[in-house]
């Protein structure tokens, strides 16, 4: 395994830094401090700006791509159909 370069290494920490913001807005709000919240949109406590960020910085960070109706991540392959890609 190599080692990750100084800019994955910056991009994972700017990841960390916007989930702790989250974790943070979380516990405020009066959340479980032994629990986390699911991740999902509406109760990840981040804002839309900051959800596109960290997808964005995860897509760099570990390789995540997409061509046609294939997702490229670490040496696999997935087809996509009609049906699951997004009309956005």
């Amino acid at each position: 395994m190599r080692e990750p370069t100084e800019l994955e290494k910056q991009r994972y920490d700017r990841i960390g830094e916007i989930a702790a913001r989250g974790r943070q807005r979380y516990l405020e709000a009066g959340g479980d401090p032994k629990r986390s919240p699911s991740g999902y949109k509406g109760d990840d406590y981040l804002t839309d700006e900051e959800r596109q960020e960290i997808l964005q910085l995860a897509r760099q960070v570990f390789g995540v791509t997409r061509q046609d109706n294939q997702i490229f991540c670490q040496g696999k392959t997935w087809t996509v159909t009609q049906r699951s890609v997004s009309t956005k």
